[in-house]
Order: C-alpha cells, then sequence, then structure tokens
C-alpha cells in the first residue's frame, strides 16, 4: 500500500490510507484472535512499513529531480554561480 501510494498520490494520502489500514489489520488480527499486545505491535509495525514504503517510493521517483544546488526558489546556490558570476564582473 506504502509504494503504491508514494507512487500515485501526495503525502496527504497517508492521512487516509493509514487509518484504513490500521482498521483492516484489527479486524483480520481480531479474526484469528490476536490477543491485544500482539495486535497493537503488528498494526504499529504495518503503519510503520507502510510510512517507510511511502517515502522509498517517493524518494526514488524524485530523487534524479532535487540538486543540492538548489535552493527554495530553485535559482542554483553560489557554488553552482561562481565561474559566471566571476566572469561577468
Amino acid at each position: 500500500m506504502g509504494i503504491a501510494t508514494g507512487c500515485v498520490f501526495k503525502i496527504w494520502a497517508l492521512v487516509v490510507i493509514s487509518p484504513l489500514i490500521a482498521v483492516f489489520s484489527a479486524i483480520i488480527l481480531r479474526a484469528y484472535e490476536f490477543g491485544m499486545m500482539a495486535g497493537v505491535i503488528v498494526i504499529a509495525i504495518c503503519l510503520a512499513v507502510c510510512q517507510l514504503a511511502y517515502f522509498a517510493a517517493a524518494y526514488v521517483l524524485h530523487a534524479r529531480h532535487v540538486s543540492s544546488h538548489d535552493e527554495i526558489d530553485g535559482e542554483p546556490g553560489e557554488t553552482g554561480e561562481q565561474k559566471i558570476h566571476r566572469e561577468h564582473k
């Protein structure tokens, strides 16, 4: 679920997906008569794995578009412009 969400949706989709995973996991665990502590641990692990998978998918999709020289406004930083800046002074 996390990988599929990371490939298609923004991070706000985790707000919708996480409770659905928790409820679905609770129903399945209750049907198989897990104890309360075991159920809580399994649900917490399911949610953590889902969120880690989302971040991994989002990172793989968007890592090539991110540069360490980009600033917030998208303009190159000083280290990327040094040679050009010195030539035109």
